[in-house]
């Protein structure tokens, strides 16, 4: 089979189906697609909201809740414990098929019928978590606030794609074994850290990026093996001690120095043309112990993957946005432990399925809605095995011949995810805007909904930013009962205790900025998951020193003299000031 070129209905642009894709959508036994990769994944994630909670009550027991869904969402939602209860039946709601409508109108309606879960969390649930009330997309942790996609934590706040740690507050992507734990990005087996990215096996070190196995240093890139080191400069414990206390990190005004000069460091050191640790075979960006992933990001045991972001041991899938431990998977939203799934929507625990939304434990099921245990149904209608069966190629026929089109008139057989216009969720507060921001007149025009309400309060600050204490040693336990304003986007927030415990634990100041433009930033450090070709730019007769020294804009080229030209696949853009080596100048020079 041959490579195939096509042009995506949505942006018009071209793209290539390869024969290996070919070969999954026939196993999947789906057609293959109409829409490019990245119009996919901004469809996918339209549908998909992490961050904006509302305040609301559960529509069973009428308990106060926080929820994804908006009281004007349409939707009818319960708490987690109700959701969960033998207090309802989702097939209650079941639908008999209509083929004189589209599909996905029909689907669409089942939707706004039947009970949806307030929060994807494990809270107080049998075997699941505890005291984590607060959290999205989260599992099996132990006092944690306000952590977006996360499982096995304890003691965490304020973080976004989290693995297995501990007393983490304010990161990003964390992978595995830290502890104690300020401001990290992407980092493994870090202990009492502040301010580290891209960076494994570190302890007692702040504002560092792509180091390894250090600890006590400062302003520091691209170290190895390394202790006791300033601006990527040996000195003695004493000397280094002396450096460290000099630069105040227990203050505001402390931090933001080093954060200036850390800037002014981070585009001297060569970086490797993409993030990976034990990856084979494999495109894409912050991969780990992957193989055989191509345009994949964030991912770790990964293996046989295409077009898939933020995922923990996926394998033989296409196009996902967040998930775990799944397989043959096509098109999916947090599908975790999936196999054979198609077009799934936050539904754990399946096998064999088309179009679920909020799904759990079931098989051989078709536009389901919230059924848990369930087998052989259609839109939450109960068949025999024999009748869905026989079902099943009807629907699929009829859904190629009486498609649903949307309000510019592009078409929705068989095989597509969900229309973005009949989303729950307003363009602006879903995952689709952090990835591919709109402006609403923008948005509307291409018949997606938007949220002007959103779930934050101004103008309610009890205290001015001007008179919180610069030193954390100063600020008083009343700091918690205050409403602090936000000086990057005016929102107000609040230091909870735990937090402030944390804070004075670590020598951190209280922040100045809101958890939302603080998470903002963090993603700012981070390249856009999208890839472009670049050439190396190791060069030839520069000399470099190996050690932990300043480096320089370019370095010796470590198996000759000649400039290196080797191209490769990144997430650097062409204009980007970084140094980017292909991997084996990377290898000869930093490792």
């Amino acid at each position: 089979m041959n490579s195939e070129t096509k042009t995506c209905q949505n942006c018009k642009q071209s793209f290539v189906i390869e024969p290996d894709d070919f070969t999954f959508y026939e196993k999947m036994d789906v057609p293959p697609p109409t829409w490019c990769p990245v119009c996919r994944k901004q469809r996918r994630m339209s549908w998909r909201n992490d961050m904006n909670l509302y305040q609301r009550t559960c529509d069973l027991c009428g308990k106060n809740i926080i929820s994804l869904y908006s009281k004007d969402s349409g939707l009818t939602v319960y708490c987690v414990k109700c959701w969960w209860s033998d207090k309802w039946d989702p097939k209650d709601f079941a639908q008999e098929y209509d083929f004189s409508k589209p599909f996905f109108l029909q689907f669409n309606e089942l939707q706004k019928r039947v009970p949806y879960l307030a929060l994807v969390n494990d809270d107080g649930l049998i075997g699941g978590s505890v005291n984590c009330e607060y959290n999205q997309d989260f599992a099996r942790s132990k006092n944690c606030y306000m952590i977006f996609i996360a499982w096995k934590l304890e003691d965490c706040l304020y973080g976004y794609y989290m693995v297995d740690g501990k007393y983490l507050v304010d990161c990003l992507h964390i992978l595995n074994s830290n502890s104690y734990v300020y401001e990290g990005i992407f980092i493994e087996d870090c202990y009492q850290c502040r301010y580290v990215y891209d960076s494994v096996a570190l302890s007692d070190c702040s504002f560092a990026y792509d180091c390894r196995d250090c600890s006590d240093c400062l302003l520091c890139v691209g170290l190895r093996h390394q202790r006791y080191c300033f601006k990527n400069k040996q000195y003695s414990k004493e000397e280094y001690e002396k450096i460290l206390s000099g630069y105040k990190l227990n203050t505001f005004s402390g931090v933001e120095r080093a954060r200036k000069e850390f800037s002014e460091l981070l585009y001297t050191s060569p970086r490797r043309f993409a993030l990976f640790r034990n990856t084979v075979s494999s495109t894409g960006d912050y991969l780990s112990n992957c193989k055989n992933s191509r345009d994949c990001f964030l991912i770790q045991r990964g293996e046989n993957c295409r077009y898939a972001e933020g995922c923990d041991t996926p394998k033989d899938s296409y196009d996902l946005t967040v998930g775990g431990e799944l397989s043959l998977t096509y098109e999916g939203i947090t599908p975790d432990h999936t196999y054979v799934g198609r077009f799934p929507i936050f539904s754990w625990k399946n096998r064999d399925y088309y179009y679920v939304d909020g799904c759990h434990s079931s098989e051989n099921i078709f536009g389901c809605v919230g059924l848990k245990k369930a087998q052989y149904c259609i839109l939450n209608k109960q068949y025999t095995k024999e009748e869905y069966e026989m079902m099943l190629p009807k629907i699929i026929a009829h859904m190629d011949s009486m498609p649903y089109v949307d309000k510019n008139g592009i078409v929705y057989k068989f095989g597509e995810f969900y229309p973005p216009e009949l989303s729950y969720f307003g363009y602006n507060e879903s995952l689709a805007q952090d990835y591919f921001p709109l402006e609403e007149q923008e948005a509307r025009s291409r018949g997606l909904s938007w949220r002007r309400n959103q779930p934050f309060t101004t103008g309610k600050e009890t205290i001015k930013t001007e008179d919180l204490p610069d030193a954390i040693e100063d600020v008083r336990d009343s700091v918690t009962d205050e409403i602090l304003v936000c000086i990057e986007c005016n929102r107000n927030y609040r230091i909870i205790s735990r937090e402030l415990q944390f804070y004075r634990h670590m020598n951190i100041p209280l922040p100045r900025r809101c958890f939302f433009c603080r998470h903002k930033a963090r993603l700012s450090m981070r390249n856009p998951f999208v890839l472009r070709k670049r050439r190396c730019d190791c060069r030839s007769k520069t000399g470099r020193q190996k050690g932990p020294h300043t480096y320089v804009n370019s370095a010796k080229h470590f198996h000759g003299d000649e400039p290196c030209l080797n191209e490769f696949e990144t997430s650097y853009s062409p204009e980007s000031p970084a140094i980017v080596y292909c991997e084996q100048c990377y290898q000869g020079e930093m490792m």
